[in-house]
C-alpha cells in the first residue's frame, strides 16, 4: 500500500496484507503490498484510522472513531477515521453483509489497543515505573492512583510528549489484549455521527460534488437490453453510431464507441446530455427473457441443487402429516432506487487513473478497472467520497467504469452522471426469488416436515463497462452462491431440508440490503405462523416451543412483551362488512450472511400492526415493534437510526416495491413506476435495544429488515384472514384476494357522486363577426348588386402582382407608430408562427401540420431578399386583409388572414412600420409545396369567394366598449377562431354552429370556449385574465402547447387589452355555477384519488411522478401546479393534450417558472402512460366517459414529438 504518511513524530502500527475473505473482484490481483496501514498517532494529537470499508450512511465512521478512541484512551474528536481509500486503506473486501463493526473492525481495534501499549511502555520507561502503574485517559498518562509507584507530583505525559522526535513503526500483535467492556467509557455510549454537521449545513462533499481543473462532462447511452447484462447479445449488439447527427453541437469534444459502450464528452454537462440526446445509434434487435411470470421463469432456469441441511427422514414425515400443507412463496425483482444518479470523475494522466467514486468496493472496484483500461492497480487511485445511498451494489461503481473509460479517449478529467432512468434500468437489482415449502402437520400439532427449496439467481453483476466493451464475455454468465443467507430455519424440526438451488441471473442482478435473506425468512416465518394456527397454538408461544437458542427466546418474549402481545389459539374472526380490518403479526429471523455455513449477524424480531381498507385493498402498517439483540453496542444512538432506516425501507419493500418489465427490458424507468413508501406512511416505529454489552458485536445494518415482510403478512392474515405468499402486497393484489375469499366490499356511501354537469343560465352572444356573416356573394342582393365589382376580384385565381419597393426607412415613422406596431404584433402573435425552433424572431421556417400538408411560415424581417424589406404597404395590406401575396399568388389560410381582414388601417399600417423597422434576417424559407389539388393555389379564389369575408371590424352599438375592444382583438389580430374553432373538410371554420367549439392545432386540441367548453368551472373574465397575463389559472391549470408562446408574446400587451379580451371570450359562458363549486370539485376529487392510491398501474406512476406535485396546498418550488380536479384538459373529449404533457412536459411555460413540467417519454412506456392517462380520467374526470384509442393517440404524439435517443428510448 505505502501511501500512509508517517510524519515525524508519529507511531504507525501495521500488519502484513493479506487477501480480502469474501467476493474477489473479477480482475483482481495475485499481488498484495507487504504491509497495511490501521493507525497512526501523532505528536501533535490527532489520530487516523484506516479501514478499507466505506460509510454508506450507516455511521461506522462514528462507531470506528469509538472503537478507537476506546482502546487508545482518546476523545472521539481527536480520530478521523479514513475509509476506502485505495492510496491508503487495507483491502478489506467489499463493504457488504453488516460486517463492519463485526469483522473488519477487528483489526483496527487491535491495533488502537497495540499502540496504547506501545505509548504506556514508552512512558514507563521514560518514568522508571512499572507500564501496569499508569493510567490514561484522553491521550495524558499519570500514575494510577491504586498502583502505589512513584511518579512526580503532578506530573502528566502526553502521547504528543511521548512521540516528539520520534518516528515508529510497530508491526501489529493479533494477540494484544483489547479493554473489558466493564470499562469501556466511550463504546457502548451514544455519540452524535460526527458527519451529520457538514451534511445539514451543506459542506459535505459528495461525489457528484467533486469538481477538477480542466474537467469535462459526459454522458452514455445504453444498448437496448435494458437491464440485462448477460446473454450473446451483451457487447455485440451495436450496429452503427452516426456521429454526423451531433456534429456541430456547441462544446461537443467527443464521441466514444467500443463494443456496446457509447459515450459523449463536451465541455459543459448541459453539452453532453444535448449530445447524448441527438446521438443516433442504431442497435440490433434483441429478445429478452420473459418475466412475466415470474414463478414460471424461475423455475425454469437452469440451476444447480445444493443441499445445506438433511435431518431426519423428511420424505416420511411429509407423506405421513395429519394436515398437509405446501407452499410457495415469491419474492419480485426490486431495486436500490437511490435518491440521486450514480455520479463519478476519472482523470486519467500519465499512464495513471484516479477515480472520485461512491462505490462501496473501492478495492474491488481498482481490480474491475484495472482488467478494464489494462493498468496495473498500483497505478489507480479510487477516491471514496459519499453518494446517494447504496445498501448493495448499485449502479454508482458502473459510471467509474464509464468515467474511465471517457476520460482515457479524450486525455482529460470527465465526470459523468446517469440519468434518473439509466440509475433504475440499470443498477443490479435485488433478485427475485422462489421459496417452496413442503410439508404439514402432525396430529399432535408438532411439525411433521420441512423441506426448504429456495431459488436466488444471481452472478453480483459485473461492472457494466466490462461485459458493454467485451472484455469480460457475457453469453454464459457465472454462477454465485448467494441464494443461502439464512436459508436454514432458526427452529428446531425434527424432519428438515434444505436445498439451495444455485442459478445464473435473469435480469442483472446483485446483492441488496438483506440479501437472500429477507426473502427466505418471508417464507419460514409465514410457514411457522401457518403451522402455529393449524395447531391451534399461539404464533410466539409455537415459535418459542421449537426455538432452541435460548438468546433468540428471550428476544421473542422481551419483544412481545414490549408490544403487550395478546397470546391467540386461532384465527380472528373476520367481519366482511367492515371496511377497515386490524391485525397484528409477529416473526423472528438471524440475519446469516456469507456463503452457507456463513456468519450470524444480529437477531431481530418484530410485531407489526396493520390496518386494512376493504374497499382499495390499501395495506398501512401502522406500528412496528422491533426487538433486536446486536451485541455490544458500540453506538447505541447509531443502532437505533440504522433499524429505524430498516424498518422504513423494508416497509417499502413489503408494500409497494417491484420492478416491472417489458419487451424492452426493465420498464421501471422514474419514481411514477417503482414507487416508494412516502412519508406520511411512516409507521410508528418502537425499537428495543437488548442489553448484550458482555458480548462480541454483531452486525446491525441489515437484521432488522430480514423479518420484516413476515411480520406484515402474518398481520394481514390475522386482519383478513386470507394469506399473502407474494410480495409485495400491493392494493390491487390485497384487494382481488380479499374480495374472493370475502366477496366485493361495498359500502352503502359510495363515496363522492359527480356533480351536477354544467348547464348555461341563458344564451350565450353571438360572436361579433356573426353579425357580417354570410356567403358572400348571397348576403343580400343589395350587397350582391352593390358589390358585383369586389366579388369579381375576390374570385380572381389570378391576382397582378405589385411592384417591389426599396426597403422604406423606419425613420418615416414616429416611435408611437412603431411601439403601437409592437403591440398589435404581440396581439397578432406574429412571431409565434413566424419564428421557427431556435431562429431569429419573425425570420419564418416554422412547419405548421395542417390537414392538407406542411406550411411553411415566412420571413417577416426587411430582409430585401428573403423577407419583406420590398414589400410595399399596399403590398403588405392585401396579403393580410386578402391572402394575396405581393407577387400576385394566392396564401392558404393557414396564415389567418381571414382575421386580420378585420384590422383597422391604423393598426395595420402600425404593424407594418414596426416589421420594417426591424433587423432583416436572411434566412431563405422553403416554398411550401401542398399535394394535388391543394398544390393549386388558383383554387383558394373560390374558397376565398366561399368563406372569406374581406369587411373591416364594426363594433356593435349595444355592447360596451371593453366588449368590443375584446371582440376586435379576438377575432381580428388574435383570430383565436383560428384554433378554437373546428374547421370543416375545406378547412374552413365551422362558425355558424361551432364557433371557439375545439379545434386542433400542432397537434394538441385547442379546447372548446364559452358554453362548449368541458371544464367543470366556468371560465369567468378573471380566470381569462390571469391565464393570459400569466400563463396559468388556479381554476383551469396553466397554458401549454402552441398557447404558451401566444401567452409570452401577448406580455407586452396593455392590462386593458388583455381585459378585453378576457371578458369579451368569457361572455359566451354562461354556465351557471354556485361560489363554491370549484371547492366541491377538488374535495370530492381528493376523496377518490385517496381511494385509488397505489392500486394498479396508472395510480402507482401517479403516486411516485404526479402526486408530489399535483397534490397538497403547499407552495412547489416548480411554481404553480394545477388542479387535476379542475383542469380542462381532463375532461376533454380528447386525450391528445394530456397524453402531450406527459410525454413532452411543458419546458417552456408561458412565464418562466409558472407551470413548468418535466416530460415522461423517455421514462415512461406506452403502456404506463396509457395507465396514467386511464385513472387521472376516472379519478379526477367523474362521470366523462372513458377515452377511446389512448394507446394510438400515445403511439402518434410519441413519433410525432421529440424522443430521447441515445438515451434509453428504445420503445
Amino acid at each position: 500500500m505505502g501511501g500512509v504518511t508517517e510524519p515525524a513524530g508519529s507511531l504507525t502500527v501495521i500488519r502484513a496484507a493479506r487477501p480480502p475473505g469474501g467476493l474477489v473482484a473479477r480482475g483482481a490481483s495475485d499481488d498484495v503490498p507487504a504491509d497495511e496501514v490501521f493507525l497512526v498517532v501523532q505528536a501533535s494529537g490527532a489520530v487516523n484510522g484506516y479501514c478499507g470499508h466505506v460509510d454508506l450512511g450507516t455511521g461506522i465512521r462514528t462507531a470506528l472513531a469509538q472503537i478507537v478512541a476506546e482502546e487508545l484512551d482518546v476523545a472521539p474528536d481527536a480520530v478521523t477515521m479514513v475509509l476506502g481509500h485505495t492510496e491508503v486503506a487495507p483491502n478489506q473486501g467489499a463493504t457488504i453483509a453488516s460486517e463492519t463493526i463485526q469483522v473488519t473492525a477487528v483489526p483496527l481495534r487491535r491495533a488502537a489497543a497495540h499502540a496504547r501499549r506501545v505509548l504506556v511502555q514508552l512512558a514507563a520507561e521514560r518514568m522508571g515505573v512499572p507500564a501496569e502503574g499508569l493510567a490514561v485517559r484522553d491521550g495524558v498518562l499519570s500514575a494510577d492512583p491504586s498502583g502505589g509507584h512513584p511518579w512526580p507530583e503532578n506530573m502528566l505525559l502526553t502521547y504528543g510528549m511521548l512521540l516528539d522526535g520520534r518516528t515508529l513503526r510497530v508491526r501489529l500483535d493479533e494477540a494484544v489484549p483489547v479493554k473489558d467492556p466493564a470499562a469501556y467509557r466511550v463504546v457502548g455510549r451514544p455519540m452524535p455521527r460526527v458527519d451529520i454537521p457538514d451534511k445539514v449545513t451543506g459542506r459535505a462533499v459528495y461525489v457528484h460534488d467533486v469538481r477538477v481543473p480542466g474537467m469535462l462532462h459526459g454522458r452514455v447511452i445504453r444498448p437496448p437490453y435494458g437491464g440485462f447484462d448477460h446473454g450473446p447479445f451483451v457487447g455485440c449488439s451495436l450496429i452503427g453510431v452516426d456521429r454526423d447527427s451531433v456534429a456541430g453541437l456547441p462544446g461537443l469534444v467527443d464521441v466514444v464507441v467500443q463494443g456496446d459502450f457509447v459515450g459523449v464528452v463536451a465541455e459543459r454537462e448541459e453539452q453532453a446530455e444535448e449530445a447524448a440526446r441527438r446521438l443516433r445509434v442504431s442497435w440490433r434487435k434483441v429478445d429478452l427473457p420473459d418475466l412475466s411470470d415470474l414463478e414460471a421463469a424461475l423455475l425454469a432456469n437452469p440451476s444447480t441443487p445444493r443441499r445445506l441441511l438433511d435431518r431426519g427422514d423428511v420424505d416420511a414425515g411429509a407423506e405421513n402429516a395429519a394436515i398437509r400443507m405446501d407452499r410457495t412463496y415469491l419474492w419480485p425483482y426490486q431495486m436500490h432506487a437511490s435518491i440521486g444518479p450514480s455520479c463519478a470523475v476519472a482523470e486519467w494522466r500519465g499512464g495513471r487513473l484516479t477515480v472520485w467514486s461512491g462505490t462501496q468496493n473501492p478495492h474491488m472496484l481498482r481490480a474491475d478497472i484495472a482488467l478494464l483500461t489494462g493498468l496495473e492497480e498500483g497505478a489507480i487511485a479510487i477516491v471514496r467520497h459519499e453518494a446517494a445511498g447504496c445498501y448493495g451494489r448499485n449502479c454508482a461503481d458502473d459510471v467509474c467504469g464509464d468515467a474511465a473509460l471517457l476520460s482515457r479517449a479524450v486525455g482529460r478529467p470527465v465526470r459523468v452522471q446517469l440519468t434518473r432512468g439509466q440509475e433504475h434500468v440499470w443498477e443490479p437489482k435485488g433478485a427475485a426469488q422462489l421459496m417452496q415449502v413442503r410439508g404439514g402437520l402432525r396430529e399432535d400439532g408438532a411439525p411433521a416436515a420441512y423441506d426448504f427449496s429456495t431459488r436466488y439467481p444471481s452472478n453480483v453483476s459485473p461492472l457494466l463497462a466490462l461485459v458493454l466493451t467485451g472484455v469480460v464475455p457475457a453469453a454464459t454468465p457465472p454462477v454465485v452462491q448467494m441464494g443461502d443467507r439464512t436459508s436454514v430455519p432458526p427452529y428446531g424440526y425434527d424432519n428438515a431440508r434444505v436445498t439451495v438451488h444455485d442459478m445464473p441471473p435473469i435480469a442483472r442482478a446483485s446483492w441488496f440490503r438483506g440479501v437472500s435473506a429477507m426473502p427466505n425468512s418471508f417464507a419460514h416465518e409465514c410457514y411457522i405462523d401457518e403451522l402455529a394456527e393449524a395447531a391451534g397454538v399461539d404464533p410466539v408461544a409455537y415459535r418459542l416451543r421449537y426455538l432452541p437458542d435460548e438468546r433468540a427466546a428471550e428476544l421473542l418474549r422481551a419483544t412481545a412483551r414490549r408490544a403487550t402481545w395478546m397470546p391467540r389459539s386461532g384465527p380472528r374472526r373476520v367481519d366482511p362488512a367492515q371496511r377497515v380490518l386490524r391485525g397484528r403479526g409477529v416473526a423472528y429471523a438471524q440475519y446469516v450472511h456469507g456463503v452457507f455455513p456463513g456468519v450470524p449477524a444480529a437477531w431481530a424480531a418484530w410485531v407489526a400492526d396493520v390496518a386494512v381498507d376493504r374497499l382499495t385493498g390499501h395495506v398501512a402498517v401502522t406500528r412496528v415493534v422491533v426487538g433486536q439483540d446486536s451485541g455490544m453496542m458500540v453506538n447505541p444512538a447509531g443502532v437505533r437510526h440504522q433499524i429505524h432506516g430498516n424498518v422504513i425501507q423494508s416497509v417499502s419493500r413489503a408494500l409497494r416495491e417491484e420492478v416491472a418489465f417489458d419487451p424492452a427490458g426493465v420498464a421501471s424507468r422514474e419514481w411514477g413506476t417503482y414507487p416508494l413508501l412516502t412519508f406520511p406512511e411512516i409507521p410508528d416505529i418502537d425499537v428495543l435495544l437488548m442489553d448484550r454489552q458482555d458480548q462480541p458485536p454483531l452486525g446491525v445494518g441489515e437484521s432488522a429488515s430480514v423479518p420484516s415482510a413476515a411480520a406484515i403478512a402474518n398481520a394481514l392474515h390475522d386482519a383478513t384472514g386470507v394469506r399473502f405468499r407474494e410480495v409485495p402486497f400491493t392494493p390491487e393484489r390485497v384487494r382481488a384476494a380479499l374480495d374472493a375469499a370475502l366477496g366485493a366490499f361495498r359500502e352503502i356511501d359510495d363515496g363522492p357522486q359527480p356533480l351536477p354537469q354544467l348547464m348555461p343560465a341563458g344564451p350565450a352572444p353571438k360572436p361579433a363577426q356573426a353579425r357580417l356573416r354570410g356567403w358572400v356573394g348571397l348576403a343580400a342582393v343589395g350587397t350582391l348588386l352593390s358589390g358585383i365589382g369586389g366579388l369579381a376580384v375576390t374570385a380572381s385565381p389570378w391576382r397582378p402582382g405589385i411592384a417591389p419597393v426599396a426597403r422604406p426607412d423606419p425613420a418615416r415613422w414616429s416611435a408611437a407608430t412603431i411601439a403601437r406596431g409592437r403591440d398589435v404584433a404581440a396581439a397578432g402573435d406574429c412571431a409565434v408562427c413566424h419564428t421557427a425552433p431556435g431562429g431569429m424572431a419573425y425570420a419564418g421556417g416554422l412547419e405548421l401540420e395542417t390537414p392538407f400538408g406542411i406550411v411553411r411560415s415566412t420571413n417577416l424581417t426587411p430582409d430585401e431578399e428573403t423577407g419583406i424589406g420590398r414589400w410595399s404597404y399596399p403590398a403588405f395590406a392585401r396579403a393580410m386583409r386578402e391572402g394575396i401575396s405581393r407577387d400576385g399568388h394566392h396564401l392558404y389560410p393557414a396564415f389567418p388572414y381571414t382575421a386580420f381582414a378585420k384590422v383597422s388601417d391604423a393598426d395595420m399600417e402600425a404593424l407594418y412600420a414596426y416589421l420594417m423597422a426591424r433587423e432583416p434576417v436572411r434566412n431563405a424559407v422553403p416554398e411550401t409545396k401542398l399535394a394535388f389539388p391543394f398544390s393549386l393555389r388558383p383554387l383558394m379564389a373560390g374558397w376565398n369567394v366561399l368563406f372569406h369575408d374581406t369587411r373591416p371590424f364594426a363594433p356593435d352599438p349595444a355592447r360596451p366598449a371593453e366588449w368590443n375592444r375584446g371582440a376586435y382583438l379576438a377575432e381580428g389580430l388574435g383570430h383565436c377562431s383560428a384554433c378554437h374553432t373546428p374547421r370543416n373538410a375545406l378547412g374552413a371554420e365551422k362558425w355558424r354552429g361551432a364557433w371557439l367549439g375545439g379545434g386542433m392545432a400542432e397537434g394538441w386540441e385547442a379546447p372548446p370556449l364559452g358554453n362548449l367548453s368541458r371544464a367543470p368551472v366556468p371560465w369567468t373574465a378573471d380566470d381569462l385574465f390571469a391565464y393570459l397575463r400569466t400563463g396559468f389559472s388556479e381554476r383551469h391549470g396553466p397554458a401549454a402547447g402552441p398557447m404558451a408562446p401566444v401567452v409570452t408574446h401577448m406580455a407586452t400587451l396593455p392590462e386593458a387589452d388583455v381585459r378585453a379580451i378576457a371578458a369579451y371570450v368569457a361572455s359566451f359562458d354562461t354556465r351557471a355555477a354556485s361560489p363554491d363549486r370549484a371547492r366541491a370539485v377538488e374535495q370530492a376529487a381528493a376523496i377518490r384519488a385517496r381511494d385509488a392510491a397505489w392500486a394498479g398501474e396508472g395510480a402507482r406512476v401517479y403516486g411516485g411522478s404526479c402526486a408530489a406535485c399535483h397534490e397538497g396546498q403547499a407552495p412547489h418550488m416548480f411554481g404553480a401546479r394545477p388542479s387535476l380536479a379542475l383542469n380542462s384538459n381532463v375532461f376533454a373529449d380528447r386525450p391528445d393534450n394530456l397524453a402531450q404533457v406527459i410525454l413532452h412536459g411543458i419546458s417552456r411555460p408561458a412565464t418562466p417558472g409558472v407551470g413548468a413540467m418535466p416530460g415522461f417519454a423517455a421514462s415512461l412506456s406506452d403502456a404506463q402512460v396509457a395507465a396514467l392517462m386511464r385513472h387521472i380520467r376516472v379519478t379526477y374526470a367523474p362521470g366523462r366517459p372513458p377515452w377511446e384509442g389512448v394507446e394510438d393517440v400515445i403511439a402518434r404524439i410519441r413519433a410525432a414529438g421529440t424522443g430521447e435517443p441515445g438515451t434509453g428510448e428504445h420503445r
